[in-house]
């Protein structure tokens, strides 16, 4: 009886549909929810304060503030999301897939400005802090004078 059970297996099997995929021509879609991995999304609006590199506890991200770095090592990491949940410009984005399997030398990404890029961001730090500099002068006068003001009211005679 057993073989016949076995013949009517077989022969359902080579009628209906196949149970797997061919995987590396048909690829499932992934999950709405899945993390694949850490993508930048823009160096330029990265303030370098390292907050990912402190926040990450597989040690994937390297942040050198000096040189305008940011260094990711894709299978160091191990994808819960703390590097973006902390990243204050929000420019840190979860991947839902995750790349093919690559050679060695491009197991890591590194993201820099150039030094024309550097310049223009030191350019636009100074100007920001000469004006923030120029206001609280200005609140300083604006402060004394109006101190000034209040004394020689107050030193007034009372007749006039």
């Amino acid at each position: 009886m057993g073989v016949f059970k076995l013949g009517g297996l077989t022969l359902k099997s080579l009628f209906s549909k196949r149970a797997t995929r061919k995987y590396p021509y048909e690829v499932r879609e992934t999950f709405e929810n899945a993390r694949g991995q850490i993508d930048m999304i823009d160096i330029h609006n990265c303030i370098f304060c390292g907050m990912c590199q402190r926040k990450c506890p597989a040690d994937c991200i390297v942040v050198d503030r000096d040189e305008s770095r940011w260094t990711y090592w894709p299978y160091k990491c191990i994808a819960c999301g703390a590097c973006v949940a902390s990243c204050p410009t929000k420019d840190l984005e979860m991947l839902r897939d995750r790349p093919p399997i690559t050679t060695d030398n491009q197991t890591t990404r590194v993201y820099e400005l150039t030094e024309e890029e550097k310049a223009e961001k030191a350019r636009i730090a100074a100007e920001k802090k000469a004006a923030a500099l120029k206001a609280a002068e200005e609140k300083k006068k604006a402060a004394a004078a109006k101190k000034a003001a209040e004394e020689a009211a107050g030193n007034a005679p009372a007749g006039e």
